[in-house]
């Protein structure tokens, strides 16, 4: 395989999806499909593209995956590197970021330059959602983007990740290690893929993971958060029993920044005595007062007060959040899930026992918090002896994105990957 990397033609738009097509049974250079339980998820590639130099020696690509025959069916990896020329690196270690729900490779940019920086080849996948315009009215094909449909585009993502770097770096494809870090949404996801058959495939295996800040289930002292999850639970069900598929909280979100960016000092229409700049930062560090199910006592986005947020550019959140940085439909299937999960219904649970390689988990410490750690240092742990986990810092949910100090948790967790 590295020889016929090393001798790929001077196209390599072309040639990515060439590559690819020779692994679209995953692990046949490996194993025996026939011994795989998942279904065949190799999609092909269907656009590659060389964006260029976007810091210093760091250079960008886009990679469009088809994961089906419908309009929003496929996935985006946005890869960073180092490079020695176009389409050639050094690099030969992956890092992938699963972003939150709701947002996209714009808020995690300066997260993925800085790994590009440590060597490492840096990959944000954009999931189905992102694709989703704000015009859309229709949202019946979200009832089968279930977490399953996730999971096999996470795996899809991995894969073509590897095949990427390959391609860049003359590595062979089977010695690329791959770390993963989710945030919030990206975590759930992370976790249940790593428990799932799709880490068993050969192209889709991962060396160790980065859950950030989400509740997998909470320590059974918490019964009323438990009891609350189980009624989100219910009321996300009898939604869907209605046909509606899609969560639209970021929709109302992103008319709320659009109105504190562009009318700020005006009165807001939803909170009279406030000005839409007051409304906005009350909505992102007040969170929980918001949610008729929050996820934990303080739960919020950013930190801060009426007066100002503390760690981030309120203008520079604002924008990120109008230009691409958010999207405003999500499917209620991840959100039924994750209640699921935390509300200890029958039939949602996550197999711990196949979560084997190391595993750091932080809690944001206005975010899930220390509630996260509970399931992954008492259930994961009892069989894996490679679980640590952290509490990082009491600010927002988002902190890891686009914070003023972000950049140490960003070291933190590099200090951890060297390490194991």
């Amino acid at each position: 395989m590295k020889t016929q990397i090393a001798s790929l033609a001077a196209n390599p738009e072309k040639e990515m999806e060439t590559l690819y097509s020779q692994f679209d049974r995953p692990g046949a250079f490996f194993h025996n499909p026939a011994s795989f339980k998942v279904p065949n998820p190799g999609p092909p590639l269907t656009e590659s593209t060389r964006i260029g130099l976007v810091h210093g020696d760091v250079a960008k690509y886009k990679l469009k995956i088809g994961v089906g025959p419908e309009e929003y069916d496929f996935i985006i990896l946005t890869s960073y590197v180092i490079e020695k020329s176009p389409w050639s690196t050094d690099r030969s270690k992956n890092l992938i970021i699963l972003p939150g729900q709701a947002l996209t490779e714009s808020f995690y940019s300066d997260m993925a330059i800085y790994y590009a920086q440590q060597g490492y080849c840096t990959y944000i996948l954009d999931r189905r959602e992102t694709n989703v315009p704000a015009n859309e009215t229709d949202f019946s094909y979200m009832e089968n983007w279930t977490i399953d449909r996730y999971l096999s585009d996470t795996y899809d993502g991995i894969a073509i990740s590897r095949i990427h770097t390959a391609l860049l770096s003359e590595e062979a494809v089977e010695d690329i290690e791959v770390t993963v870090i989710g945030h919030s949404h990206g975590a759930l996801i992370l976790t249940a893929y790593k428990a799932s058959e799709y880490h068993d495939l050969a192209l889709g295996s991962v060396n160790r993971i980065i859950p950030v800040d989400i509740i997998i289930k909470y320590e059974p002292k918490y019964s009323e958060l438990i009891r609350a999850q189980a009624q989100e639970f219910d009321s996300i069900s009898r939604c869907m029993e209605n046909r509606t598929y899609n969560g639209s909280n970021m929709a109302a979100m992103m008319q709320i920044a659009s109105l504190a960016l562009t009318y700020p000092d005006r009165e807001s229409l939803f909170q009279p005595g406030l000005t839409n700049r007051q409304f906005f930062r009350l909505m992102a560090t007040r969170t929980h007062a918001f949610n008729p199910y929050p996820y934990t006592p303080n739960y919020h986005y950013w930190s801060g007060d009426l007066g100002g947020l503390y760690y981030v550019d309120e203008d520079r959140l604002l924008n990120l959040t109008l230009t691409g940085g958010a999207v405003p439909y999500v499917p209620k299937h991840l959100d039924l899930y994750m209640a699921g999960l935390m509300g200890n219904v029958d039939g949602y649970e996550i197999d711990f026992s196949r979560i084997s390689t190391p595993v750091l988990y932080i809690g944001l410490g206005g975010g899930f918090s220390d509630y996260g750690s509970w399931w992954y240092e008492k259930e994961v742990g009892k069989i894996n002896d490679k679980v640590t986990s952290i509490s990082w810092n009491n600010q927002g949910h988002g902190s890891i994105a686009i914070d003023y100090n972000a950049p140490e948790l960003w070291a933190l967790i590099h200090s951890w990957i060297k390490d194991n």
